[in-house]
């Protein structure tokens, strides 16, 4: 083995004081052909054992399997035995008190030995098993034994401390590492090299009884790194400290039994403190009657047990035994009495609880409440706001149950209520009050917009019936057009909102949100369309004048591109001198207007206005000027 060293001559002195280990289960690993095996088994160390019977008590073997190396590397490759082991330990399995007695301290022995061609030599980590109430005896040392490979296969007892390391060196789990140099932690098995068996290991770990034992286990793992992949053995013994005497059982305890319909009850209980030695293969239930029921008898295989067919009305008592390989047990004490009877509908579910698991759902929990003599088929939590929130219900078949489509915000309390074949329970008390999670307003109402001015809307609504559970912050109006106008959206503490540069003339619809600290509402409905608000006509455009005779002019015009939204009533033309002459205005229904009395000779220009149920346009830009005849 790469980086082995074996134990130095100083380091090693034959063993002569511990007792020689049974060989009945390594005799046979060895007796199989071209073999390595690893033996683990249980001694007694120098220590005389504690009762004259104590002898070793060994476990089964376990072995591995390789592919013989040679075989592979130099020809067909063949399979063998790689590594076996066995396990026992040293004790008096008649002696009463059983071996190992409580405070007394045996050996536990893991003896490992490599018999195969293996194509590196295998390092084992064992690891030590223990049941509970046997414990590693730390006041004694771990002694460690090697027996190098080669014909004669003599042990020797190993003192070095690195090569046999001591209780530091056993972790936790019971695993046993190794701390010399250049062994990797584990312990190395080279391989013979005169055709005879390998090198051989055995640990010797005193342990110590600290509770009476009776069947428990003791054993050893080993794991193995050995270059060809095997999984790891583990071997291991029943640890019987003394075949105890079959007895009938103990009788069960904490035997109560209760009504499940007018004519069957459930018998509990716990099994016997003793089970006589021997496995418990079942219990008997009987219920008898003292005012006239018929007793009935039922086995079972565990508790509880459900007997049926008794006397509806009549009073009760039930007791159970247990039994074994050696028979029937004791009967135990008789339950509390009951009286089987017509189901009712359940009692009231208790310790109810409502937990918020979003703004809008939470979980009742409770207490299942007695079932009435009839299963519970159902649950209803309902879960009530104080301070506005909707009232839900919802149905399941355990606790918890999850209620949904709650108003986020709203605190809440919730009870419970059981249903069974024949009805449905009261409510529980309600819950203490809890607060589910603020969540975004609901939508505004009563949304009414009208024409405040030709381009602006004037919008009022009422709050939405729930802020979410956090104070609006906000609210949105937008007015969309259903005929090509503008959109615009305007934010205000509250109502009314006025929504500005809207398009003129156009006909509009407008909605609100509300906005708290969580988010946005949804935006209400779309109002019914409206029409802005009429204003006073656009000037009339294209203004031109053309003398007529020597004191009029002729003022031709087009409409206004727009009419203010209420149609145009009369048009007034005024036309100015330019040099002194006389300003003259009339008025007409249409272009064109001819203005009179003007002044001969003189320079005129000439502008119009027009004008609508609301008012008077400006005037226009002026004409171009001309001169009357003298």
């Amino acid at each position: 083995m790469s980086g082995y060293a074996e134990p130095p001559e100083d380091a090693m002195s034959r063993s002569e004081t511990r007792p020689t280990p049974s060989r009945n289960a390594l005799r046979r690993l060895l007796a199989l052909p071209l073999t390595a095996v690893m033996a683990l088994a249980a001694v007694a160390l120098a220590p005389a054992p504690a009762h004259a019977a104590a002898q070793w008590n060994s476990g089964a073997s376990e072995r591995t399997w390789i592919t013989n190396c040679p075989s592979y590397v130099f020809g067909t490759p063949y399979s063998e035995y790689g590594i076996g082991a066995f396990v026992s330990y040293w004790g008096d399995r008649a002696s009463n008190p059983v071996t190992p007695a409580v405070g007394e301290t045996t050996y536990l022995s893991v003896y490992t030995i490599l018999l195969g061609s293996h194509c590196s030599d295998p390092r084992i980590f064992p690891r030590f098993v223990l049941p509970s109430g046997v414990a590693f005896d730390k006041s004694q040392p771990i002694a460690c034994y090697y027996t190098p490979p080669g014909r004669n296969q003599t042990q020797f007892q190993v003192t070095h401390t690195g090569q046999c390391p001591q209780w530091s060196n056993v972790q936790s789990d019971g695993t046993y590492y190794n701390s010399y140099p250049n062994w990797d932690t584990g312990w190395p098995l080279p391989q013979a090299e005169d055709g005879y068996n390998g090198s051989s290991w055995e640990f010797l770990v005193p342990i110590r009884a600290t509770s009476q034992q009776n069947g428990s286990q003791l054993g050893a793992y080993i794991q193995i790194a050995d270059g060809n992949s095997n999984a790891p053995l583990s071997p291991t013994i029943d640890f019987w400290t003394g075949p105890p005497a079959v007895t009938t059982p103990g009788a069960p305890t904490n035997v109560t039994a209760t009504a499940t319909s007018p004519t069957s009850a459930r018998v509990s209980f716990s099994p016997p403190a003793s089970n006589g030695g021997a496995a418990i293969t079942g219990y008997t239930a009987q219920c008898s009657s003292s005012d006239g029921g018929v007793t009935q008898t039922v086995s079972g295989t565990s508790s509880p047990i459900d007997v049926g067919s008794l006397t509806t009305g009549r009073s009760y008592r039930c007791q159970v035994r247990a039994t074994n390989s050696a028979g029937a047990g004791a009967w135990s004490s008789q339950s509390a009495s009951f009286t089987p009877s017509a189901p009712t509908v359940p009692g009231r579910p208790t310790n109810v609880v409502g937990t918020p698991t979003s703004s809008t759902t939470a979980d009742v929990s409770f207490t299942t409440p007695s079932d009435g003599g009839s299963p519970i088929t159902s649950y209803v939590a309902r879960c009530v706001s104080a301070n506005g929130g909707v009232t839900r219900a919802a149905t399941g078949t355990s606790s918890p149950v999850t209620v949904r489509h709650m108003t986020g915000g709203a605190s809440y309390s919730c009870g419970v209520r059981a249903s069974n074949a024949v009805g449905n329970g009261e409510f529980s008390t309600y819950s203490g009050t809890f607060a589910l999670p603020p969540t975004r307003p609901g939508v505004p109402t009563n949304v009414i917009a009208t024409g405040a001015t030709a381009t602006s809307a004037q919008v009022s609504f009422s709050p939405p019936a729930w802020n979410g559970g956090s104070a609006i912050t906000s609210y949105v109006a937008r007015c969309s057009s259903p005929n090509g106008g503008t959109t615009r959206t305007r934010s205000a503490a509250g109502s009314p909102i006025t929504v500005p540069n809207l398009t003129r003339g156009k006909s509009y619809q407008c909605q609100v949100r509300a906005l708290n600290a969580v988010g946005a509402s949804a935006y209400s409905a779309l109002t019914s369309t409206f029409p802005l608000a009429a204003s006073v006509p656009d000037p009339p455009r294209s203004v031109t004048v053309a003398p007529v005779t020597s004191s009029s002019a002729r003022v031709t015009f087009q409409a206004p591109a727009y009419d203010g939204g209420s149609a145009i009533t009369s048009y007034l033309a005024r036309c100015v001198s330019t040099d002194g002459g006389v300003t003259r205005a009339r008025p007409g229904a249409a272009s064109p207007i001819t203005v009179l009395s003007l002044t001969p000779g003189k320079g005129y220009r000439c502008q119009v206005r027009a004008s609508n149920a609301v008012g008077n346009s400006a005037f226009s830009s002026l004409s171009s000027a001309i001169r009357l005849p003298g």
